[in-house]
């Protein structure tokens, strides 16, 4: 199990399965965000999109909204798939189980520290929290 730091200093652990890992290194990952209307849905595509802008040999981006089958396809690619949900609505999440689908880690934005509030509450140091700890999956 793993520990990534939150918001306020302590320390969460993440949920996993074994990783495989291709020619030494991690695995590609598809971060499949909330991308709800809340600031921490808001957050999860905005951390997942600068890692797929940042990091595209690495990191793919897919909103839940948009339904599952980037998620398919990373997955036949050989992506470990990661769930970004924004809160404990868990929607991303739901929409994977709904296609039958089950990611290689799960993450929810506010147990990460961050409050889900008003819409416009998004800001960069949240960001920031949100990608360090996908970076330490």
């Amino acid at each position: 199990m793993r520990l990534i730091k939150m918001i306020n200093n302590e320390y969460l652990p993440i949920l996993e399965k074994k990783m495989e890992h291709v020619s030494g290194r991690r695995k590609n990952t598809l971060i499949f965000a909330c991308s709800g209307l809340s600031n921490t849905g808001k957050l999860t595509m905005q951390a997942a999109s600068t890692l797929a802008f940042m990091r595209p040999d690495v990191y793919r981006a897919a909103a839940a909204h948009k339904g599952v089958d980037a998620v398919e396809d990373a997955a036949s690619e050989g992506f470990r798939i990661l769930v970004l949900d924004g809160c404990t609505d868990r929607c991303a999440t739901k929409k994977l189980d709904e296609a039958g689908i089950r990611a290689d880690i799960y993450m929810v934005v506010t147990e990460l520290g961050i409050k889900k509030t008003r819409p416009s509450d998004v800001k960069p140091e949240y960001v920031e929290v949100i990608i360090r700890a996908v970076k330490e999956a």
